[in-house]
């Protein structure tokens, strides 16, 4: 069979490139006549690929046996921290707050959410995406009929919507991408409300169905796949993810995302070897901040633990837009959250807090390493995944500071991203059983426990061990040799 890939979608970036070259001087004949035809070569294009992958969908696809989600190698974090105790180590000098034995409430996010309202008079999805109103073409002669489970009733819903007035709706949802910076699984979620709002509850097929069509026209790579009587979309990732059921073509994992809980016993039929290379693969780490809720949608979170040190009601402003939104987000591994871009409000107000403290004391690198390390252990409740969300759930930096509580991995996240963002040192996490503590790369000599990964020599600095100093490492760890996990 001929491969899809590589005819499946001209780069945006070679149209937007020769746009960019004539633009100087658009009113020319010349420009007109270069704009038309690029514009019918593209159309032309983009019908050719749509056509060849209509008759692809048609062909007999192949079961693929449904897994179990995969569970978060580091495990389960300790139900409760550990503590340092300055009698068994020679330096107990360190910067510290108090310990507070106040108990947190569970976790409860801000009641916003997602909905759409589909308007068939105006050819449009009016889309609210946690406060962000977005009004979404969306022509009823897109709205596809009965659809089946089978390769046949696919093809003829690739072929109808391949025919219909797609592409204003195409062109809005990336320009909402562009405009909002959202990232993939953002877009996932709006291309999933949408469809929601156009058709009724029980028309799964259909809803899956223009899912994919739209989510291949925007380059993404994903394939369908069919589950007994019903439609899934099958979402490779780039990054790790936990607890959600997937299937393998030897090559990739595929997450199953549908309106259906699939078992291991549930056979599921897909196509192998398709367009899969011409297409962006879904990321979950977040390139840019979103641009979701304005001004109005951020709430001062008072810290308390750090206003002993960094003021009297320190607060740190977070967009509860965003909260909402991360509270369902995809289980990943670590460095998906360490790559992560952090929001400039939240950013601003935390760093020049620790960076004035940090410069108003005159501090070198290590002493300033130790503060923070402090304010780190000390700053927040500690609260299991389980006692904040019922569930398995690394956080956000923004979701530590908004629900005032968090466990080693939490923790690790944002002691590495201050010290990297206020005294530019390298950092690296170091992995044990249960648990996660991080390196740092001082720019000089510094005392403690130290390991050497690929020429570089880091310093323990452990953010759950309550108390302790640079250079001390947890005591049933001591004699364990760490995974090195590079941020």
């Amino acid at each position: 069979m001929k491969p899809i890939a590589k005819y499946l979608f001209v780069p945006a970036v070679l149209l937007s490139f020769s746009l960019i070259s004539y633009a100087q001087n658009d009113k020319d004949d010349a420009y007109r006549q270069f704009l038309n035809q690029r514009n019918k070569e593209y159309s032309d294009w983009r019908a050719k690929a749509n056509s060849e992958f209509t008759d692809y969908l048609a062909k007999a696809w192949e079961e693929f046996k449904v897994q179990s989600g995969k569970a978060d190698p580091m495990g389960p974090v300790p139900e409760k921290p550990t503590y340092y105790d300055v009698t068994a180590e020679n330096n107990p000098s360190f910067h510290g707050l108090p310990a507070s034995d106040n108990m947190c409430l569970p976790a409860v996010s801000p009641a916003l959410s997602f909905s759409a309202e589909y308007i068939p008079a105006e050819d449009a999805v009016n889309v609210d995406f946690f406060g962000v109103g977005m009004s979404v073409p969306f022509n009823q002669g897109m709205k596809l009929g009965r659809v089946e489970a089978n390769e046949k009733s696919v093809s003829n819903a690739w072929s109808f919507l391949s025919n219909s007035p797609f592409l204003p709706t195409v062109e809005a949802l990336n320009k909402l991408k562009t405009d909002y910076s959202l990232n993939d699984w953002a877009v996932y979620m709006v291309v999933k409300t949408l469809t929601d709002a156009v058709y009724e509850e029980n028309m799964v097929n259909q809803k899956v169905a223009t899912q994919l069509f739209l989510l291949l026209q925007m380059q993404y790579k994903i394939r369908v796949g069919s589950a007994g009587n019903d439609l899934v979309l099958l979402i490779p990732f780039k990054e790790p993810v936990y607890q959600v059921s997937y299937v393998n073509d030897d090559k990739l994992d595929l997450f199953i995302y549908g309106y259906t809980r699939l078992s291991s016993q549930t056979p599921l039929f897909t196509f192998p070897d398709d367009f899969s290379q011409a297409v962006n693969v879904f990321s979950l780490a977040y390139t840019k901040p979103m641009k979701i809720g304005g001004a109005e949608e951020y709430k001062k979170i008072k810290q308390p633990l750090w206003s002993s040190v960094l003021g009297d009601d320190f607060s740190v402003p977070v967009n509860q837009p965003y909260i909402s939104f991360a509270l369902d987000y995809p289980q990943s591994d670590l460095v998906t959250y360490h790559r992560s871009a952090v929001d400039s409000e939240t950013a601003k107000a935390v760093l020049r807090a620790v960076k004035y403290n940090i410069l108003k004391e005159g501090m070198n690198s290590e002493q300033a390493v130790g503060y923070i390390l402090s304010l780190i252990q000390k700053g927040f409740e500690y609260k299991t995944d389980y006692e904040l969300f019922g569930r398995s759930k690394p956080m956000f930096i923004e979701e530590s500071f908004y629900y005032g509580a968090n466990n080693c991995k939490d923790r690790v996240l944002i002691f590495s991203w201050l010290v990297k963002r206020t005294l530019g040192l390298k950092t690296i996490m170091l992995g044990y059983p249960n648990h996660v503590a991080c390196g740092v790369e001082f720019d000089a000599p510094v005392k403690g426990d130290s390991f050497s990964y690929k020429g570089h020599n880091y310093v323990m600095c452990d953010p759950t061990y309550i108390g302790a100093p640079i250079g001390a490492t947890m005591p049933k760890f001591k004699d364990m040799t760490p995974a090195y996990i590079e941020p």
